[in-house]
């Protein structure tokens, strides 16, 4: 039985898109709405509230009046963290009911809509895409901490950038066929994936997310309560957290994501191996990313990540479907809600395509943030189970 008392109630997500020309704030306020009305509850229920991302004045656009209200930001194990934040405050008789809400438009123009941000003048650098200090030496943004580590792994294991083209097919195959996707109805073969221009060695156009609006809530509460709640309920079983800083210090970054304490956490919480999970859901915004993820959760032997792929085993017919809603590269980009909300529809038995048949646990992660140094990422990972 699982040590944890939680579970996700409401699930709301906005339309998902580029240039949607809607306001973050707008898209919180939409995807509550819809989380709301998935869980059957009032605003007047909602009495905590987790903002995925900066900022501190949602409360009164959205209505709510809980009891505490702070954002939340390590990049994509934001909403796996807000998940853990939500059942830390329940348990400890801080909140019945959280919320915890996404939206961003990153690809509209929409001055003016929002109030005063509170952020000061961007600093004389690249800001965000700084990264920690190696950006004074030309490393730039997350994409280079992913290069360097599949660089890494094909020099050590022989992956190729054939087996990164893999994901990115087998990826649009979910993609293409979800309604409401970014690349729906737009299939790729791996022929495109290699004609695709190199962006940074050694990842491939095609190897990589885009940035997309769109909002996401969900809704966390006691296990007990969720019998009250109309939508189906999802039970978190276990979570575990890890940063790879301490890679950064051991000197071993680019070889191992500090993925393994993050997954012995969550699944000795939940009481289950590898072998038990039907679904991943695996935040991804780089290629190399699944290979890496499928291997350090022990789904295959370390450097098998790339074959493993190549052989169609992520494939719903595969030994474990993965990113099953097409992921980042060919879903949407919502941070960590982009696997968090896939397996929440895949548990449900509601995904409107690619269902995986009777899933009942998912895995999911969550990576960003850093520690000063490129790569030097908090993860999270997350076992969801079916609620009986």
């Amino acid at each position: 039985m699982s040590l944890l008392d939680g579970s996700i109630v409401g699930l709301g997500m906005t339309k998902q898109g580029r240039r949607l020309g809607l306001s973050g704030r707008i898209l919180r306020r939409q995807a509550l709405e819809l989380a709301l009305e998935d869980a059957g509850v009032s605003r007047s229920d909602i009495d905590g509230y987790i903002l995925v991302g900066s900022g501190f004045e949602d409360l009164r656009y959205l209505g709510l009046s809980p009891r505490f209200s702070y954002s939340l930001q390590s990049g994509g194990a934001s909403p796996g963290l807000a998940v853990l934040n939500a059942i830390g405050a329940i348990a400890t008789g801080q909140a019945t009911y959280v919320a915890c809400v996404y939206g961003e438009a990153f690809t509209s123009s929409v001055s003016g809509v929002e109030p005063h941000s509170g952020r000061p003048p961007e600093p004389p650098d690249i800001g965000g895409g700084a990264y920690g200090y190696p950006y004074l030496f030309g490393q730039i943004g997350p994409i280079s901490a992913y290069a360097h580590a599949a660089q890494r792994h094909m020099s050590t294991f022989g992956t190729t950038s054939e087996h990164l083209g893999a994901v990115a097919v087998s990826e649009r195959e979910y993609g293409c066929v979800r309604p409401g996707a970014l690349e729906e109805g737009n299939p790729i073969t791996l022929a495109d994936h290699q004609r695709s221009r190199i962006v940074t060695e050694p990842f491939r156009l095609l190897d990589c997310c885009r940035s997309t609006d769109g909002g996401v809530a969900v809704i966390v509460t006691s296990q007990d309560r969720a019998a009250d709640c109309k939508a189906p309920a999802v039970d978190v079983l276990g979570i575990g957290t890890g940063h790879n800083v301490r890679k950064w210090h051991e000197g071993t970054m680019y070889e191992d994501r500090d993925v393994a304490v993050a997954a012995s956490t969550a699944f000795g919480q939940a009481g289950i191996s590898v072998a038990d999970i039907d679904v991943a859901e695996l935040y991804a915004p780089f290629s190399f990313a699944v290979i890496d993820q499928l291997e350090d959760y022990g789904f295959c032997p370390k450097g098998d990540g790339g074959a493993f792929v190549a052989a169609g085993q992520t494939k719903l017919s595969g030994a474990i479907p993965t990113n099953t809603g097409g992921g980042h590269l060919s879903g949407f980009y919502a941070t960590g809600f982009t696997p968090l909300s896939e397996a929440i529809l895949q548990l449900r038995g509601a995904a409107p395509s690619s269902q995986v048949p009777n899933a009942t646990i998912a895995l999911v992660s969550g990576t960003g943030g850093n520690g000063g140094i490129t790569g030097s990422s908090a993860h999270i990972t997350l076992v969801l189970g079916a609620s009986a």
